[in-house]
């Protein structure tokens, strides 16, 4: 008999899986890429979440991080190219990761874990871009199949062949079929229930938040390299993971690279475990939000509200030390010194234009901008990558307080690095004019059909708890504005000119 994921049980450790973005990788501390000239790398939200969670929790509950480098970032040219922009090594990332909490998760067996008595590892998932996707993927075999055992993990890539396959109509397991003499389909109930009975798995296994950064392109992938790449892993769609009990996604509103469409989450409809879904719409585009860039003013209050998400949410999910947040606040104080320019308040530090216009790729992008449609999103085709007609339903969607005050204070839109001004700029910020992405004062485009509206004149249910909300001129559903956390608050109230207007 399965132990009830909602059973109240004494916590071993706390387990985070933390999935870096395509090119990221903070064990070498610098971007070689074959793009650019060799030089320092800015790390991701990822990375530094990872260096902001305590050794142990308030309670002392040891919490365990492994690290995982962004795809493309093996230290090859051939991986940077080939990983980077296909998604190559998505499964690796996916099987390593697996393999890390299949080792070290206790209970070490099925009596064990059904013993409520006994103590439980948490398992917390975190990702930005493609790490975004693979923590999601992660979620998904975990829920499927739980945790093999240590005995069980020989037989792992006969398990795992199965999982990568189990939307092949009529496909029945060769590995299952030699090992136990039965012929089943992965998604059988039978299968799981034999790798129970003998001992190879652990199952159910809850999985207690996955966090992630712009989860973008369909799967994760951008969408040329769809179905060639991840098309195994189509079964990987928009809902939820049944044993996921928390789920938070920080999204950029002016993203506007047509490969870079945003995957977002909706309620699954087997809900008996998803206690809470939130995903958060933020100023700026893919890596404002995620980390990376220079000017860390977004990527700090992406950040901060990850953080928030964890400290505040069913009693505390993890813990943090608030001095490292202090010193990544300073830290962007001290770039703004260096560069000779104005300390920016809070929610106007720099968005950056994502597409540069000095290559082809960034040319291309620009050319065919695309608008994000937060609260409007359809369900993906999983075999073209392409939305259909379908609109993805309680996706819990809000708008961060930052969009207001940068609209508010008069912040600027998105603005180019330097070193990517080109004599094409005008004209491509003339054609991304047409379609509202203008780069002045900041009015984000993928709002053109909302109003800012104080909660009087919304429906209740609509309605943040700041008492704003932004009402869909179409008639359709409207997007609260979210509350800011308090470690939001703390940060906000070291910041410079802005809390009053919060």
């Amino acid at each position: 008999m399965a132990t009830s994921l909602d059973s109240k049980r004494a916590i071993g450790k706390k387990m985070v899986i933390a999935c870096d973005g395509t090119w990221q990788n903070s064990d070498q501390g610098y971007d070689d890429s074959v793009f650019a000239p060799p030089a320092a790398q800015i790390p991701s939200n990822v990375t530094r979440i990872v260096r902001a969670i305590k050794h142990k929790d308030d309670t002392g509950i040891p919490q365990i991080v492994f690290y995982q480098r962004g795809v493309g970032a093996n230290g090859d040219e051939e991986d940077k190219v080939l990983g980077g922009a296909t998604g190559a090594g998505l499964s690796e990332h996916v099987r390593e990761a697996y393999g890390f909490l299949a080792n070290n998760f206790d209970p070490e067996s099925q009596d064990a874990l059904n013993d409520v008595s006994r103590p439980i590892d948490e398992i917390v998932l975190l990702g930005f871009s493609r790490g975004a996707f693979t923590a999601r993927a992660i979620s998904s075999l975990v829920s499927d199949v739980g945790l093999l055992t240590r005995a069980g993990m020989e037989s792992f890539w006969g398990v795992f062949g199965d999982w990568m396959k189990q939307n092949v109509k009529g496909r029945q397991s060769e590995w299952f079929e030699s090992r136990f003499g039965k012929k089943v389909s992965f998604t059988d109930p039978v299968y799981r229930e034999t790798l129970i009975e003998h001992g190879i798995t652990r199952w159910p296994m809850p999985i207690r938040a996955v966090g992630v950064w712009d989860t973008v392109g369909s799967l994760g992938i951008p969408l040329p390299f769809h179905a060639v790449n991840v098309k195994e892993f189509s079964f990987v769609n928009s809902k939820v993971a049944e044993h996921v009990q928390h789920a938070f996604q920080a999204l950029g509103l002016d993203e506007h690279r047509n490969l870079f469409t945003p995957t977002l989450w909706e309620w699954p409809d087997n809900d008996q475990n998803l206690k809470k879904l939130k995903q958060c719409w933020f100023p700026g585009v893919h890596s404002n939000v995620g980390g990376s860039y220079p000017d860390a003013g977004i990527s700090n209050i992406t950040l901060a509200w990850m953080i928030s998400q964890f400290e505040e949410t069913d009693g505390g999910i993890l813990t943090f030390d608030p001095a490292y947040l202090d010193l990544l606040q300073d830290m962007n104080n001290q770039y703004y010194i260096k560069q000779k320019e104005p300390i920016r308040p809070w929610a106007l530090g720099k968005l950056y234009d994502s597409a540069p216009h000095n290559t082809v790729k960034g040319i291309v992008a620009g050319l065919a901008p695309i608008v994000r449609t937060p609260g409007r999103y359809h369900v993906v085709d999983d075999k073209t990558g392409l939305q259909t007609n379908i609109r993805l339903k309680n996706t819990c969607e809000c708008i961060h307080p930052s969009v207001r005050i940068r609209m508010d204070s008069g912040g600027l839109g998105t603005e180019e690095d330097s070193k990517h001004v080109s004599e094409v700029s005008h004209l491509l910020n003339a054609v991304k004019g047409l379609v509202g992405l203008t780069s002045n004062k900041y009015s984000s485009a993928a709002l053109k059909n909302y109003d800012l509206v104080e909660s009087a004149a919304v429906n209740s249910e609509a309605t943040g708890a700041s008492g704003v909300a932004w009402r869909a001129k179409d008639g359709g559903q409207g997007l609260p504005e979210e509350e800011l956390g308090r470690t939001e608050v703390r940060l906000l109230k070291r910041s410079v000119d802005v809390a009053g207007k919060v």
